[in-house]
C-alpha cells in the first residue's frame, strides 16, 4: 500500500539544500516548501536550534503614502517575528540576530514573489558569540564577521529558493 502512494506523482514537498564552509564552519541550509509554510533551516551544528516564525504584515488598506514623496507610494513592508522554541534573553546578541534573519527572509521572499503569503518558519543553530560584557562596544571586526555570516547565509538560502 505504501508503494502506491507515490506512484505517478512527484513527492508533494519541494526540498532544496546547500552546504559549504562559512567562516571555517560547515554550514548547512535546507529549505522546504509546505502547502501552508516555508521552512528554512540553517545550522552549524547539524541540529535544529531555535525556531522562529515570520509573517509579512498587511499594509493598511487605502494607504496613500502621504509624506513619502508620492501618493502612489506603498507602506513599507514589515515582518512580524516570534520565537516558537529556544528563545533567548531579549538582550542577547544571538536572539537579536535571529530576529534579523527571520525578518529578512520573510521580506526577501515577499520581495522576490509578491504573491507569496505563507509564513516562514526558520530553524537556526548558528555559532554566534556573545560579546564580552566587560567591553562596552563590540569591535568592528566582530560586527564585520556577523555581517559576513549573514550575507553568506542569505546567499545560500537564495540558492535554495522554493518560493518562485
Amino acid at each position: 500500500m505504501a508503494a502506491s502512494l507515490g506512484q505517478g506523482r512527484p513527492f508533494p514537498l519541494v526540498n532544496k539544500q546547500a552546504a559549504r564552509l562559512v567562516q571555517g564552519r560547515h554550514t548547512e541550509v535546507l529549505v522546504t516548501s509546505f502547502a501552508d509554510k516555508i521552512l528554512i533551516a540553517v545550522t552549524h551544528f547539524g541540529r535544529v536550534g531555535s525556531i522562529l516564525q515570520a509573517q509579512m504584515d498587511q499594509r493598511p488598506m487605502g494607504y496613500s503614502g502621504a509624506g513619502l514623496g508620492s501618493e502612489d507610494s506603498e507602506a513599507p513592508a514589515t515582518a512580524s517575528t516570534q520565537f516558537l522554541l529556544g528563545v533567548g534573553s531579549p538582550a542577547s546578541k544571538k536572539t537579536q540576530l535571529y530576529q534579523v534573519y527571520s525578518s529578512h527572509f520573510a521580506q526577501m521572499i515577499a520581495h522576490q514573489n509578491p504573491q507569496e503569503t505563507r509564513p516562514v518558519v526558520l530553524a537556526l543553530a548558528l555559532a554566534i558569540e556573545e560579546p564580552d560584557p566587560n567591553v562596552s562596544q563590540p569591535s568592528g571586526q566582530e560586527r564585520e564577521l556577523d555581517r559576513e555570516l549573514f550575507e553568506q547565509v542569505v546567499e545560500m538560502v537564495n540558492e535554495c529558493c522554493v518560493w518562485i
